[in-house]
């Protein structure tokens, strides 16, 4: 019950009191009158500091509930937080495991390259030379050596340029490979006179060559260190008819030659 309430009675109750006490001398009646002066303002005072805590308490509780709310609001925050932490992980570690899988087929697509590479190495000298001097696979046999020739450390460098190179390569190695070509070439007899012949070419497999009067003709096979040609000058009729129906655009004719043995 609050002090306010009760301060009217308790001074209407005393003075009853005071009526029916003997009539006191008149400086005992002035202490009792400043007595219950002092009580009331005491009293009063009192009244103030409650009404003063009560809004202090008012205020302290709106302060305990809006910390309550802000605990429970950084709580699902903090839950929040966490679930997508939990998703950022496990999508840091499929990126991660993607990673690892894409360096691993990098690395055997280079190793893969580097078998190739030396495969087609391998096998430049058994190509012609009019076909390794067509500009596009005179830079694509250029690339191919730049790229057996890097350290091993440097394999996997520009794996999809180089294989691209190399796909071209043997693109165009296949081609020849499936027609036959004539191509005027300088080559030497057995007294090493220089003669200008036509070589016919049957792809990768052999060639005849003749020059114009058909005093010289030649046979060539594909060897593991290049093409050797043979001096084979009782075959220059055959050839001479061979070049002449490789390069009329008349009907062809059947032309007798023997197979190269290698």
């Amino acid at each position: 019950m609050r002090l306010t309430s009760l301060l009217p009675g308790v001074v209407f109750a005393t003075l009853p009191l005071m009526a029916q006490q003997p009539a006191a001398p008149a400086k005992g009646a002035e202490e009792l009158r400043a007595s219950v002066k002092e009580w009331i303002e005491t009293m009063q005072k009192i009244q103030v500091e409650e009404d003063s805590w009560e809004k202090d308490r008012e205020v302290l509780q709106g302060y305990k509930e809006g910390l309550e709310k802000e605990i429970e609001d950084l709580k699902e925050q903090i839950e929040r937080a966490k679930t997508r932490k939990e998703g950022g992980d496990t999508q840091s570690l499929d990126k991660l495991a993607e990673r690892d899988r894409y360096a691993a087929a990098q690395d055997e697509l280079a190793k893969q390259l580097r078998v190739l590479e030396e495969g087609l190495a391998a096998k430049l000298p058994i190509l012609p030379e009019p076909l390794k001097q067509q500009a596009k696979v005179a830079l694509a046999v250029e690339t191919l050596q730049k790229g057996i020739q890097l350290p091993p450390e440097k394999r996997g460098e520009d794996v999809s340029k180089r294989l691209f190179n190399a796909v071209e390569l043997m693109a165009d190695i296949e081609k020849f490979q499936q027609g036959v070509h004539v191509h005027p070439e300088l080559r030497k007899d057995s007294q090493g006179r220089e003669f200008k012949v036509q070589v016919v070419y049957f792809g990768l497999a052999m060639a005849y060559a003749v020059n114009e009067d058909g005093s010289f003709a030649l046979t060539g096979r594909p060897a593991a260190d290049g093409w050797k040609f043979t001096e084979r000058n009782e075959l220059a009729p055959q050839i001479q008819q061979l070049v002449a129906s490789a390069t009329s655009e008349k009907d062809a004719t059947f032309s007798q030659l023997p197979l190269i043995q290698p």
